[in-house]
């Protein structure tokens, strides 16, 4: 079968790949995943009880794309990103890949959080069983376990952990080098979950299954994925192009997070003259008396650029130790217990009516109080009013990044983090997120394929939407 023939076989648009090899080449399937549910007596769901959809996936060097309809997703793991394309638009969104392992990391602390809390109360057979959110998340929840115990059944093997049946392994199917049966196993991670032992035995048994079941558990009932792969070809191209799409432009009513983000991604880094133009600005300040107004300005310039309040006269020394509103304001924010926060919080709201509600840093700072008393929502307006004032403001964006992140959407929490990053990427209010991608690498490499080294993210998206259909748990 030839190159052309077989991307026409798989129903991945040609003009999408460019300039792949025979020698480099991969493979192309068809796959069908059927989803059966079966719920609890008294369970009611809107969620139908049989689906069915159809894909189509290549298995390339370094990247693998699935087609569902007009949606188009490529994980691309030698630069860390996945491009979400619109095909009937011609537009796409990226995003990092590791959104997707940090958000799989942070859903599984909050199920387990939720099951500790129904076991405290004696409702634990509500639960579900560790295995299931390992098996529809593809991370473990630090518990040793065991080996996967094979059943025979006709035609098949049922193998299941901890005597939950997980996998269904039908004895069809094409062999193909370990890199591909790799590939395919991350094409599940990603698309369907599986437990981590399970991708592994796929991925160790160096073919492609023609047909197998996942099976998952819910709170309200269980799950089956039943896949029938058809159509595998080899000769898929092994590099993409993204050269006949364009980002997704912004829209005349997106909501003030995109906004801010997409001009985010545009935004080049501070100029040299950023630093000396704040401090300047305090100076004036500081001549005019007003060593509270100053104090604020070099504030924003450290969130800014990164500099620190240094090189202050003695006069300035003095003005800012008898300033009263400064005392205050930083007395109020080493506040660690929830009353203590509380009345900081009430400091700072009758700062900004003093200063003016525009004041950025004193927005900052509210915002970072109520996102210790868990206001995530509120925290974010106000992370936003910053940043729609000052874009330049880097650290905001590790903030932002952080509400957005507590409020489970990972995609656009790790859009924030790149855009300060690249705007100040020494900036120490970055080192959290750098230890977390590290961690992550170090954790869970089976998500980044063959990332050896611990390098910088290198996402620099272009714009979001939600991702609905890039990762399909149950």
């Amino acid at each position: 079968m030839t190159l052309v023939s077989a991307l026409r076989r798989a129903s991945v648009a040609a003009i999408l790949f460019l300039g792949a090899s025979a020698a480099q080449a991969s493979v192309a399937f068809h796959v069908t995943v059927t989803t059966e549910r079966v719920n609890k007596p008294g369970v009611k769901t809107s969620l139908p009880a049989r689906t069915t959809q159809e894909s189509d996936v290549v298995l390339g060097e370094q990247y693998l794309s699935v087609r569902d309809g007009k949606a188009l997703s490529v994980l691309d793991f030698a630069t860390r990103r996945r491009h979400v394309i619109d095909m009937a638009a011609s537009t796409y969104d990226t995003y990092s890949l590791f959104d997707v392992a940090g958000f799989r990391v942070f859903e599984l602390r909050h199920r387990q959080g939720i099951a500790g809390m129904l076991k405290a109360g004696g409702l634990e057979q509500h639960a579900t069983l560790p295995v299931y959110e390992e098996q529809a998340l593809s991370v473990l929840d630090n518990k040793r376990r065991g080996a996967l115990q094979p059943q025979l059944l006709d035609g098949a093997v049922l193998w299941s952990l901890d005597e939950q049946p997980l996998l269904r392994l039908g004895i069809a199917g094409s062999p193909v080098s370990g890199d591909d049966a790799t590939a395919f196993a991350q094409y599940l991670r990603y698309s369907w979950g599986g437990h981590p032992l399970v991708l592994k035995l796929l991925a160790d048994g160096k073919r492609i299954p023609a047909d197998f079941t996942l099976h998952y558990e819910e709170v309200g009932g269980k799950v089956a994925r039943h896949f029938r792969v058809s159509a595998l070809t080899a000769g898929a191209p092994a590099t993409y192009s993204l050269a006949a799409y364009r980002p997704r432009p912004l829209a005349a009513d997106a909501p003030p997070l995109e906004r801010v983000l997409a001009q985010a991604a545009l935004l080049p880094p501070l100029s040299p003259q950023a630093h000396p133009a704040l401090r300047a600005e305090a100076e004036k300040l500081f001549a005019a008396e007003k060593p509270f107004e100053a104090f604020l300005t070099m504030l924003e310039d450290h969130f800014s650029t990164g500099a620190l309040v240094e090189k202050l006269s003695l006069q300035q020394q003095r003005a800012m130790q008898e300033c009263q509103p400064i005392h205050d304001l930083t007395r109020g924010l080493q506040a660690k217990d929830k009353e203590g926060i509380a009345d900081a919080l009430a400091t700072v709201q009758e700062l900004r009516k003093q200063t003016g509600l525009e004041q950025p840093v004193l927005a900052l700072f509210e915002g970072n109080l109520r996102a210790k008393l868990g206001q995530w929502s509120e925290a974010t307006a106000l992370y936003l009013q910053v940043l729609q004032a000052k874009p330049q403001m880097a650290a905001v964006y590790q903030d932002l990044g952080d509400a957005l992140l507590a409020q489970f959407d990972a995609p656009n929490a790790w859009r924030s983090w790149n855009a300060g990053r690249a705007m100040a990427p020494s900036l120490r209010q970055f080192r959290k997120v750098n230890d977390l991608e590290r961690s992550l690498l170090n954790d869970y490499p089976a998500f980044f394929a063959d990332a050896k080294a611990v390098q910088p993210s290198t996402s620099r998206p272009a714009s979001s939407t939600k991702t609905e259909g890039s990762t399909n748990l149950p």
